[in-house]
């Protein structure tokens, strides 16, 4: 049973690898999500049992809505301010500027309220806040940003139009108002994107995805990510009769477009790729074909770009790490 300061040298040691210092706390546990949707008992005991495994290095965030929060309750004591339960908050969704705020103050008084219970049993660090499907307004960024930072949060924006309602050109508006929003010096903020889902319309194309990856590398903007990234390696699946993307690909894409500058041709390319061979991680280095990322530029780029991705499985990933040798 691994303690909080065994993961950390875990994470230490793990990081003088290119494996290593790519899949450190790279998933974020959203058990309670679909496609898995499993209760909230297992879910977390779920998540107790991974923190404490041999791969608790890998393991991020519970992911949890800010309106469960207090269901949680019953299940603190799984936690220790040694081994405290580290959780990203999901945000209320809202149809319209005036509903997004009131939502935000209800859900920042439900961290509140749950912090203050519990102290340092719990560790709430990230907000994931899903945009109202309206124009983005610097005004409403500005309120989140300064909002969410004054509990002691890392916002991650995300957009909530579908990928067939002119996608693509609301989230360039968005990429553009953060921007905008960060260069002024206030709390910055992230984008969250949503690579997948439960059906096959909620899959964006790898131009999509590229569109927002090369999007946020040109603004400086940090990202994660949520639904449909189960496997490393892109894939055809049964189950949402679509290609699902890759979270090696999705990363090593992002890395690779920031440390090369990479055209959105040559970034598409990655992440359409399905040859798992084309992918290989050496002790100093990770590649595509003959494009390289060292271990330094891993662990920088981790840290401050490409943060973590959600997951409502953190088996399904690990297996296929081990069955590709990558883990």
């Amino acid at each position: 049973m691994k303690t909080e300061s065994e993961i950390r040298a875990k994470v230490d040691a793990m990081q003088k690898t290119s494996s290593g210092a790519f899949l450190a706390h790279l998933i974020d546990y959203a058990g309670l999500f679909p496609p898995a949707s499993l209760s909230l008992e297992t879910a977390i005991r779920n998540y107790a049992a991974y923190r404490t495994g041999g791969d608790a290095w890998m393991l991020g965030r519970f992911i949890i809505s800010a309106s469960r929060l207090n269901e949680l309750e019953p299940y603190v004591p799984l936690f220790s301010s040694k081994m405290p339960l580290a959780i990203s908050v999901v945000g209320s969704k809202s149809t319209n500027t005036t509903d997004c705020l009131k939502g935000l103050q209800n859900d920042l008084a439900q961290v509140t309220r749950f912090r203050d219970r519990y102290g340092d049993t719990i560790e709430i660090g990230v907000f994931e806040m899903p945009l109202p499907p309206v124009p983005p307004m610097r005004e409403l960024l500005h309120i989140i940003a300064k909002e969410t930072a004054a509990h002691g949060l890392y916002t991650f924006c995300e957009v909530t139009v579908s990928l067939e309602e002119d996608w693509e050109y609301h989230m360039m508006d968005t990429l553009d108002a953060i921007a905008a929003h960060n260069a002024v010096g206030d709390p910055v903020l992230g984008f969250k994107l949503r690579a997948g889902g439960v059906t096959a319309d909620m899959f964006p194309t790898p131009e999509q995805v590229t569109a927002a990856l090369l999007g946020c590398r040109d603004r400086g903007i940090a990202m994660k990510f949520t639904a449909g990234l189960h496997h490393p390696i892109r894939m055809h699946r049964d189950e949402v009769h679509t290609r699902m993307h890759g979270f090696v690909n999705v990363f090593a894409a992002g890395m690779l477009a920031h440390v090369h500058n990479l055209d959105a041709l040559t970034t598409a390319k990655i992440l359409a790729d399905e040859v798992p061979t084309n992918f290989s991680f050496t002790p100093k280095r990770l590649a595509w074909c003959n494009l390289m990322v060292s271990v330094d530029e891993i662990i920088q780029l981790r840290k401050e770009m490409l943060c973590s991705y959600g997951s409502c499985s953190f088996d399904e990933p690990r297996d296929d790490l081990r069955t590709l040798h990558i883990l």
